[in-house]
């Protein structure tokens, strides 16, 4: 007996050394595994609140010293729920390892605040990177968005909304920046809020977004019937213009929480309003889940990215000029030095250019075609540019940072 034991003994203790040893190997790549999630700054205030709910996490990668390309995570959880980290970085890690800034943001949950607290928060850190891109080396002329479910609601109101001062939340953090993107990732996000019961995804029952208690009504402060302006307050198709950035928008056709229909719809009007956008329903697949972020996937949104911030701002949001209905458009936008305004060659128009406080800048008759204005001596912010000719006028925003 005495025997047997001092062999187990013996055994433990050589299994004991080989599992130090093991470790003793391992455990270098642990830490270095470790240190590649950990973020360069952590708990960023973009607002300068100290409210936990308003910080960022920045991932920058190794050797990156001059100006690059920014990717800013959203997550979701159905306005409800859900923030910034670890379970969060599935989301961003293949384009922080090729070589994109991540940034992973918290925002007010709808049990902190309704509608648009979130929006307001959003747009406020996008706002709050492009104030310190000399820091953080951000190129303010290639940044993207990537969000899912909530979060990609949310990107995709970024994306649209952001030439509407009252949706910018100008009272938190940085206000001398604009809040405009060059590129959305929309992954399942809702749209209208008011068209998703009704058309829920195959082999699904309705799980009844209208009624007082569902995450988009506890949202807006008011069961979705009831409220169809502040529905539409929060509907990112609402807000489509010429100057919006490059989409790609995913869903699947199995979805039960997020109708496709909503995706569906959203790329039936960019399609009609002749943006360039990508737009995919994917056959058997639900909402959320391991899919979503495969190596396919991922993929996908890493070369979206790559082709539409390839450019920065020096491009115009027009890919087919001939194929788009317009009267009046303008680029780069924002603006910088100098600004472009396309107008119908069929007719003659009075151009004037007004500031956000109605203030008319410059005043310019008979123009068609293509006018060029200065606007390096502009003060930054909003400015509305009306095109007049004999039968109609026309409206359009710009920023000038």
């Amino acid at each position: 007996m005495y025997q047997f034991f001092k062999h187990q003994i013996q055994k433990l203790s050589i299994m004991k050394r080989l599992f130090i040893l093991l470790a003793i190997c391992i455990l270098p790549f642990l830490y270095l595994e470790a240190q590649k999630w950990t973020p360069t700054y952590s708990n960023i205030d973009y607002v300068g609140n100290g409210n936990t709910k308003q910080m960022l996490d920045l991932y920058i990668p190794e050797g990156v010293t001059s100006a690059t390309p920014l990717v800013i995570h959203i997550h979701g959880g159905a306005f409800m729920m859900g923030g910034k980290g670890v379970s969060e970085q599935p989301s961003f890690v293949n384009l922080y390892n090729n070589g994109y800034i991540c940034a992973d943001i918290n925002y007010r949950l709808s049990g902190d605040s309704i509608w648009p607290a979130q929006i307001f928060d959003c747009k406020a850190a996008v706002r709050f990177l492009k104030a310190h891109a000399d820091q953080y080396f951000i190129d303010t002329c290639r940044i993207g968005l990537i969000g899912e479910s909530a979060g990609g609601h949310l990107v995709s109101m970024v994306g649209t909304s952001w030439n509407f001062p009252e949706l910018e939340g100008l009272h938190l953090g940085s206000t001398n920046v604009t809040s405009r993107v060059q590129a959305v990732v929309d992954l399942f996000g809702p749209t209208n809020f008011l068209i998703m019961d009704g058309h829920e995804g195959i082999g699904c029952s309705s799980a009844n977004h209208n009624a007082a208690n569902s995450p988009e009504s506890i949202l807006l402060g008011c069961a979705l019937p009831t409220c169809p302006e502040r529905v539409a307050s929060a509907d990112p198709m609402a807000k489509i213009d010429l100057s919006d950035p490059y989409f790609f928008i995913t869903c699947g056709d199995h979805d039960c929480n997020v109708a496709p229909y909503s995706s569906f719809v959203f790329d039936s009007l960019l399609t009609a309003k002749g943006l360039p956008h990508t737009y995919e329903l994917i056959a058997n697949q639900a909402h959320g889940g391991s899919f979503w972020h495969s190596t396919a996937q991922d993929e996908k949104y890493l070369a979206f990215f790559n082709q539409s911030l390839a450019d920065g701002c020096s491009t115009a949001v027009i890919e087919n000029e001939t194929q788009v209905n317009f009267n009046l458009l303008v680029y780069p936008n924002p603006v910088k030095e100098s600004l472009t305004i396309l107008l119908s060659e069929k007719s003659d128009f009075e151009v004037t250019i007004m500031d956000s406080l109605g203030r008319t800048i410059i005043s310019i008759s008979n123009v068609s075609g293509t006018l060029t204005v200065p606007c390096s001596d502009f003060s930054k912010g909003l400015y509305v540019v009306k095109a007049t000719d004999p039968v109609t006028t026309y409206f359009t925003k710009f920023i000038k940072e």
